[in-house]
């Protein structure tokens, strides 16, 4: 650990207190690398004492007074500064030596720059380039389809033509010009259709689970055009700032049973924070549980959810509100739609 110029003045601040200090709450951000931020401070500052945990997952104020009512034993999550300690060492290791061993290689091929590794960056590299690799050895291939426009009693729809197998390759389009050809004149020529057959079924489609960060990054690209930072800086913003969701660096989409007590706070802060979806909270089946709830597939966060804390939207920024016709902000209003909300 080296303490840097900018804040040697608040370490200093710090150490000093540690050295007074009999018990340490830690306070930090409720995962694995803000458990490594607190427990590496106090591991160079040679602390001894007792150690305890606020462990948080939002900060509106309902949220942070439960949490102060139940703080953990500090060795409840050591085991999560463990892990990152481990994952910074391999980091390390994995860069340090495989950069070295591959710049020295390449220059055997006169390649003079350095050629960076890590395990996370080169990984995602090699995802890159096989794509591009891909499209660049792409090689177009005609196929056909052949539809009809079919009325019946006033209702007109289009049907479609399921070739055989034996027309069609790998993905199931027709690569058979011919055998296309003649099914659309066949289909010209009788100018009727007959139903041999029909089949009805009832499926069930299980409703989305919860966001997690990478999903919500994903929905928020496709409906407003945000970049991956952009969305982080601004669910970041909604969670410290105005405690209107929950911690949103989280990998998780699912939420413990036990917060199922507080759905009816959940909703009522949502409709006083945006009156224009109270007609749809509504309709909901607060009875209903859905596979969103489920002890078992939570990690170290759930998933991010509105908060029990009604805000105002007139202080969202430009970009916090950005992507919506309504007032609504882009990130808050795709929230609260998700399954078992």
């Amino acid at each position: 650990m080296v303490v840097k110029d900018q804040t040697k003045s608040q370490f200093t601040v710090i150490s000093k207190l540690l050295k007074k200090a009999s018990e340490v709450v830690i306070a930090t951000d409720a995962d694995r690398e803000g458990e490594v931020i607190a427990r590496e401070l106090l591991e160079y500052c040679h602390y001894s004492g007792a150690v305890r945990r606020l462990w948080l997952s939002a900060l509106d104020e309902a949220s942070v007074k439960e949490a102060l009512g139940n703080i953990l034993p500090g060795e409840k999550t050591a085991l999560l500064y463990d892990a990152g300690k481990g994952r910074s060492q391999a980091d390390w290791l994995i860069g340090m030596n495989l950069t070295r061993l591959y710049t020295l290689k390449a220059r055997d091929s006169g390649v003079s720059e350095v050629l960076s590794v890590g395990r996370v960056q080169t990984p995602t590299l090699a995802m890159v380039v096989n794509r591009d690799n891909e499209i660049t050895s792409f090689v177009p291939k005609p196929w056909w389809q052949v539809h009809a426009l079919i009325e019946k009693e006033g209702v007109r729809f289009r049907a479609g033509w399921v070739p055989v197998e034996q027309y069609c390759d790998e993905e199931k389009r027709c690569i058979n010009p011919q055998a296309a050809r003649a099914v659309g004149q066949l289909c010209q020529q009788q100018g009727r259709a007959t139903v041999l057959e029909v089949t009805q079924k009832r499926e069930k489609t299980a409703a989305p689970l919860c966001f997690d960060l990478g999903t919500l990054q994903q929905v928020c690209s496709r409906k407003f055009g945000m970049g991956a930072n952009d969305v982080l800086a601004i669910a970041q913003a909604l969670y410290e700032t105005h405690k209107a969701t929950t911690y949103p660096r989280t990998d998780c989409g699912f939420l413990p049973t036990s917060m199922q007590q507080e759905i009816p706070d959940v909703l009522a802060a949502v409709a006083k924070s945006d009156p224009a979806v109270a007609p749809v909270l509504n309709q909901l089946d607060r009875q209903f549980v859905s596979r969103v709830w489920n002890d078992k597939k939570i990690t170290a966060h759930h998933a991010i959810i509105p908060t029990r804390q009604a805000f105002d939207l007139s202080r969202l920024s430009a970009d916090e509100l950005k992507g919506l016709p309504s007032d609504s902000p882009a990130l808050f209003r795709p929230v609260p739609s998700a399954a078992g909300i």
